[in-house]
């Protein structure tokens, strides 16, 4: 499959807002981004956890590797509702970046800046309130390594979820290419299923892995699908 990524997307959590106001240094990282000099009043900043190295829902993990290359990335990616790329402008701009590890799980968390007007208001609100608590990041990447043989998931008879000789299959993560977004989202903890869009038709059929993966194995457009947004096996 040369040539070809896997477009995704991927939950996380939202950690929390700084309080205090920006240190020098923070306020010098945000301003790289602006067209002039902002003040501190201007804008709030968040914490957010995107992902991390353990096994997910979706039986999928990212290696630590992995894990550098989008906590290097993620750095000037928009912050966004849903994943609404396509219809919706950014809320926010990630303007800094670490891995936090805590025991043996590791995760990418950002600082985002969200600026103080009106139109953001009641974005602000509901993140403070606790209403707006979950993230979730899209991301390309180009191998889905199975766990159980090592080979491109695609290209392999193991399926994510099923167990082989006592050990749950799922997939690693690798190669990514880009991080596209991270973004605010309903509920990041629900459960994915694949579905293949009807040749002709644009219409959306739930499959079970099984058989996802082995349309996939064949050519067909076997998409991986959550209630945080759209992910697909993707030529880019």
């Amino acid at each position: 499959m040369n040539g070809e990524s896997c477009v995704y997307r991927r939950g996380g959590a939202l950690l929390g807002m700084v309080r205090e106001r920006p240190e020098e240094a923070t306020a010098n990282a945000v301003n790289r981004y602006a067209l002039r000099p902002l003040a501190p009043e201007e804008y709030e900043v968040f914490s957010l956890d995107l992902c991390h190295n353990q096994v997910d829902r979706h039986h999928s993990r990212f290696p630590d590797e992995e894990l550098e290359r989008i906590n290097e990335l993620v750095v000037g990616r928009p912050l966004m509702e849903r994943h609404d790329v396509g219809g919706s402008l950014p809320r926010g701009t990630f303007f800094q970046s670490r891995l936090h590890r805590d025991g043996e799980r590791v995760s990418v968390r950002p600082d985002v800046y969200v600026l103080r007007t009106g139109e953001n208001a009641g974005f602000i609100l509901n993140i403070e309130g606790g209403v707006y608590r979950e993230t979730s990041i899209g991301f390309a990447f180009r191998l889905p390594e199975c766990s159980v043989c090592g080979r491109d998931i695609r290209r392999c008879e193991h399926v994510p979820g099923r167990t082989y000789e006592g050990e749950t299959c799922h997939y690693l993560m690798r190669e990514v290419v880009d991080v596209i977004e991270g973004s605010v989202v309903a509920s990041g903890s629900q459960g994915t299923h694949f579905v293949a869009w009807d040749a002709g038709e644009n219409v959306a059929r739930g499959l079970d892995p099984a058989e996802a993966f082995a349309l996939a194995r064949r050519g067909w457009p076997a998409h991986p699908w959550t209630a945080r947004g759209a992910g697909l096996w993707a030529r880019e």
